[in-house]
């Protein structure tokens, strides 16, 4: 197939710091706390700018690309001394799940086999400012494996309330002061790793996946729940094999579509009504990795099947006249793929981290790293930002040529991807969240 033209995505610089931030040189394990009588109210939606340097209120950003402007971040950082960690919290329960942030407020979950919980931290100090459970007094236990756990998926924030999501199949949402405003209740008891896929906000819409079973015996479906009162705006099937993927919102300029990738389609419908525009014949296997859209394409990567750069648009199956392009190699089956609108990077579990050219999809080069990851890639200006497993991390060019710019450690063990906001990175470990920023 004909390559599309090349076209570099700029990358933003770092925007303003907002306010004056304390650093603190104390690692402190902070004790949990049930919501305060006097915590602030919540800014009203809009108020605070839903961009990259206030807010990531997702699974991987505002857009699900792994992307943020900020380019002063840290090359190197040990929580094991202190050097480069401005902050470090205990949290209660343990998760896979990243943190989300709006302003001042960072968010992330918790669970084990008889509790969940939403923890509400302060982004500049890490105090913790409330803890609120979730599906009290709920008895059963959900399938999970110990590779997704009891808290995988990400949750969602607009800025007036958080929303919540377990393998219980519990979905919840909470104001900013930790008080529950509504629950519902998806059947999830299918899932053979445990539900880990996260949520999405467009508009007053909150997206639910629920990817289940084989591809022919009806349990997957997609639901879009009014997000002030939890009710069920629609709710359709998935011709979809179960998947712990997260959907995306792209913006094509004709359109809006919502995009999702499970075996064996990935599929874009209509955010608002769920009715489908088109799909693609190109998945195979367990489906971990999310799709990303860079460079006018979709891009999505699963491990034995390939990397495929989608054109969004057309109606029906657009197989055959919609992909640019297709490459094989080393690719993730928990990782999400990264692009900055020139280059395609991708990372499997095992640590081959591989580099492609975005417009005709050439291998540019692949490195072994000897570690392993789960961690999806992030990109800070003309870094890419590798957390691994075991908390050892490396900070590598977004270049044409592999080459290491640092290293960091956080001394546990990490199955989440970063986070971003005021200028720093925020990472969940198995049993603390760390605030790494420069001095």
């Amino acid at each position: 197939m004909t390559p599309t033209t090349t076209r570099r995505a700029t990358v933003g610089r770092a925007l303003a710091l907002v306010g004056s931030l304390a650093v603190l040189t104390a690692l402190a394990v902070l004790v949990p706390c049930r919501p305060r009588a006097d915590t602030p109210a919540p800014p009203a939606v809009g108020t605070d700018p839903a961009n990259a340097s206030t807010t990531w209120p997702r699974f991987r950003g505002p857009d699900g690309s792994g992307v943020t402007p900020f380019d002063n971040l840290p090359l190197t950082w040990d929580a094991t001394t202190g050097e480069g960690v401005i902050w470090r919290t205990a949290l209660p329960l343990p998760g896979s799940g990243s943190a989300i942030i709006w302003g001042d407020r960072l968010f992330v979950t918790g669970a084990d086999e008889s509790r969940r919980e939403v923890y509400c931290l302060d982004a500049h100090t890490g105090e913790m400012l409330w803890t609120a459970p979730v599906a009290e007094g709920y008895a059963g236990e959900p399938r999970t494996h110990r590779m997704t756990g009891f808290a995988a998926p990400t949750a969602a924030t607009d800025g007036e309330r958080v929303y919540a999501v377990f393998p219980t199949g519990h979905v919840a949402a909470l104001d900013f002061a930790g008080t529950q405003l509504w629950q519902r209740h998806f059947d999830m008891a299918e899932d053979i790793y445990g539900h880990a896929s996260s949520l999405l906000i467009w508009g007053e819409l909150l997206i639910v996946q629920v990817d289940l079973g084989k591809p022919d015996v009806g349990l997957s479906h997609m639901a879009a729940l009014d997000r002030a009162t939890g009710e069920v705006v629609w709710d359709i099937p998935r011709p979809v094999q179960g998947s712990w993927t997260t959907p995306i919102i792209i913006d094509t300029g004709e359109r809006v579509e919502l995009v999702t990738s499970a075996k064996p389609w990935v599929i874009a419908y209509d955010p608002a009504t769920g009715e489908e525009f088109w799909r693609v014949r190109c998945v195979d296997g367990d489906s971990g990795p999310s799709p990303i859209y860079a460079n006018g394409h979709i891009y999505v990567a699963n491990i034995y099947a390939s990397l495929v750069a989608i054109r969004p648009g057309g109606a029906g199956d657009v197989t055959d006249t919609h992909v640019s392009w297709s490459a094989r190699g080393s690719l993730p089956d928990i990782c999400s793929p990264l692009c900055d609108g020139e280059l395609v990077f991708v990372m499997a579990t095992g640590g081959m981290f591989s580099c492609f050219d975005a417009d005709d999809g050439a291998l540019v080069w692949s490195e072994a790293l000897g570690r392993r990851f789960r961690s999806s890639p992030s990109l800070a200006g003309d870094r890419v930002y590798l957390i691994g497993e075991s908390g050892e991390c490396l900070v590598v060019a977004a270049a044409r040529e592999y080459e290491e710019l640092g290293s960091g450690r956080l001394g546990e063990l990490v199955y989440s991807s970063p986070s971003f906001a005021h200028g720093r990175m925020y990472l969940r470990g198995e049993r603390h969240l760390f605030c790494v920023a420069a001095p």
